[in-house]
């Protein structure tokens, strides 16, 4: 992070950029472990204007990183416990940030949009099992386990850390709030995982 994204802003300022919008996470700003909180404070020092989407946890996350092993062992590995977690569409997170780069009711603002529920990664395997017909499970391994799990799937370490902090902020319940700045800044709900589940069914789907 400090090798790339804070020369990054740097270079975006002295080339003339007057306003960021930061994608960063729920929680940012108490998950010093996460690099999105550095991210956050160097924008608010840096003089120029801001916006930070502290957006839910992606329901993407699941057709994407996590997609293979949903499809081919059905099952959701990741070390969340029992926490909930304020699942969160991209598509939502695109909206809010146009508005944020587009108008100025968001600037020097921290918002925080999110789901409409917020789901344990249990219930969450049981909608997209409801979806596909098929059963999803949850595997809910520890700190180590999981470490051990990514690196043999190839995940490099710095991601594999980015993913434990993540992780350990669903597992205390602090990716848990749902929040009605979707519905205040664009006016309608935000989309549920039911919908994203149906969206997205081909990344999961068995040849």
């Amino acid at each position: 992070m400090k090798k790339d994204m804070l020369p990054a802003l740097s270079a975006a300022r002295e080339y003339g950029i007057k306003r960021m919008v930061l994608l960063s996470l729920q929680g940012a700003d108490r998950n010093p472990a996460v690099p999105h909180h550095a991210l956050e404070k160097w924008l608010r020092d840096s003089g120029i204007e801001w916006t930070f989407v502290r957006a839910g946890f992606f329901m993407q996350n699941l057709s994407t990183t996590h997609a293979a092993e949903i499809r081919d062992r059905g099952q959701i590995i990741v070390p969340a416990g029992n926490g909930r977690t304020s699942f969160f569409d991209t598509r939502d997170a695109a909206a809010v940030a146009v508005r944020a780069l587009t108008g100025d009711t968001l600037v020097r603002r921290a918002v925080t949009p999110t789901g409409a529920q917020a789901l344990t990664h249990a219930e969450a395997a049981d909608l997209l099992g409801a979806e596909l017909n098929r059963p999803i499970r949850y595997a809910s391994p520890g700190p180590v386990a999981f470490w051990r799990h990514r690196r043999a799937l190839g995940t490099p370490r710095a991601e594999t850390v980015v993913m434990l902090a993540l992780y350990s902020a669903c597992r205390f319940d602090m990716a848990a709030g749902s929040t009605r700045d979707v519905p205040d800044i664009l006016g309608c709900e935000p989309i549920s995982f039911e919908r994203f589940a149906h969206d997205e069914r081909e990344a999961w789907s068995v040849c």
